[in-house]
């Protein structure tokens, strides 16, 4: 295992931890559990966006954490036009660049369709993922569904959008 010095930037830390095996994390305690590791980063002040972006580059985001970045999320503006156009709007910045997610209509396609069906889970999109080239622009987007929740985030300029439809609003009890 590599050793990390204490004066590791904490970006640093939290990938290693999220990359790590969990079973090797017994020091960690529960940080085995990463929708708690997620809350207790939020709880000492690490930003929301910064940790949702890495937590979708390390594929961390599961079920469990699903429900806690939900119950965790900002202040978010609601959006009841989910069309291509509308969600076209939420998206301010897409590159042609070949090392995108897919065409910005193909996205915004996909989307309206994960919105339609209610399909959970977490969905990252991203402009120009370019690896080759880390300090190249790029834009995340992330769409997280859970539940009767349907959240889209715009990551660098760390914005939520609680959409909001007839079939997904909350049953009253």
């Amino acid at each position: 295992m590599d050793k990390i010095e204490l004066a590791t930037p904490l970006r640093t830390i939290i990938v290693k931890v999220l990359s790590h095996n969990p079973k090797m994390l017994t020091v960690f305690g529960r940080t085995k559990e990463k929708d708690l590791f997620f809350k207790d980063l939020l709880t000492i002040g690490c930003d929301f966006y910064e940790l949702l972006e890495l937590f979708a580059n390390c594929e961390a985001i599961c079920e469990k954490n699903i429900n806690c970045i939900v119950e965790n999320t900002p202040t978010a503006k609601k959006v009841t036009d989910y069309s291509e156009k509308g969600i076209r709007r939420m998206i301010s910045h897409w590159t042609s660049s070949k090392y995108h997610t897919a065409t910005i209509e193909d996205v915004c396609k996909e989307i309206k369709l994960h919105i339609e069906n209610d399909s959970e889970g977490a969905f990252v999109y991203n402009s120009n993922a370019n690896t080759p080239n880390r300090k190249a622009y790029n834009d995340m987007y992330i769409l997280i569904i859970a539940d009767f929740e349907k959240f889209f985030f715009d990551i660098n300029r760390k914005k939520a959008y609680r959409i909001i439809d007839e079939k997904g609003a909350k049953p009253n009890v």
